[in-house]
């Protein structure tokens, strides 16, 4: 019996000391808040500009109330936030997120369209690394592919066009710049990629010039012609099928002067 009561005593102390322990510590407290007031409250904050509150504000609604039909918009909201606040990386990682555990939700369009918006805004005048604004593309490739008829399927157009563009010319300087320093070969490998990677980017006619510019230079006039033939076909009024023209008859020019200067050496050799 002793011994029970022993046993009894240590139980009940060890209870006390867990008790005892736990009032020292705080307890989460719930908010005094409904969720659509805690709503109301982040759109406020972010409507004023004050974008780090908005985003604390938004995830105590997220936190507190994760079965609450404001759960999923308060994601979306709290990506913008940060999103104008310019914290890229954290919106990137967080809209990822929310698409691949929400595929179908009603708000995931628009996050398609906000992830795109973080690589776009991203792109550099310099374009020395193209990654980002590759990702760009595809994600806007993807808004196009998922949503077609959707909200941000004519602005997703418009900013393919322009980052295709925008590819498009940093391939076509550094196929200028292998045909400046006589590397006509490598020069034709970039133009060739804009051709079939860009093919609706507004620089065709000049690649196309460039290509038949590229071919003459290594004598492969079958291939120049072609070239040539499809830049006055598909673009008849563009200043590049002129130049094409002009640099044809100036090739010709060069060869005739240059059967004329032959005669005359070959006169002078008979008559010195």
């Amino acid at each position: 019996m002793k011994f029970k009561k022993k046993i009894s005593c240590i139980f009940i102390s060890l209870l006390l000391l867990n008790c005892s322990q736990t009032n020292n510590k705080k307890l989460p407290t719930l908010p005094n808040k409904t969720d659509i007031e805690i709503y109301k409250e982040a759109v406020s904050f972010s409507s004023k500009g004050i974008h780090k509150k908005s985003v604390i504000e938004f995830y105590k609604l997220i936190e507190n109330y994760p079965y609450s039909k404001l759960s999923s918009h308060a994601e979306i909201m709290a990506a913008y936030s940060l999103y104008e606040n310019n914290e890229i990386k954290k919106v990137i990682i967080k809209l990822n997120s929310f698409i691949e555990l929400n595929p179908a939700n009603e708000y995931t369009e628009y996050a398609h369209y906000l992830l795109a918006m973080c690589y776009y805004i991203q792109i550099s005048k310099e374009q020395r690394d193209p990654s980002v604004t590759i990702e760009a593309l595809n994600s806007f490739k993807t808004i196009l592919e998922k949503y077609p008829n959707g909200k941000y399927a004519k602005d997703s157009i418009l900013k393919i066009q322009f980052i295709e563009n925008k590819l498009a010319l940093n391939e076509l300087s550094i196929g200028v710049f292998y045909l400046n320093n006589n590397a006509p070969g490598a020069a034709i490998k970039r133009f060739k990629s804009i051709i079939v990677d860009y093919k609706n980017s507004n620089l065709i006619p000049e690649t196309l010039y460039r290509l038949y510019e590229a071919f003459l230079m290594i004598g492969l006039e079958t291939e120049a012609k072609k070239s040539q033939a499809l830049l006055i076909y598909n673009f008849p009024d563009s200043k590049w099928k002129k130049l094409s023209i002009d640099l044809l008859n100036s090739n010709k020019d060069d060869e005739e002067k240059g059967i004329i200067v032959s005669i005359k050496d070959y006169v002078k050799t008979i008559f010195d």
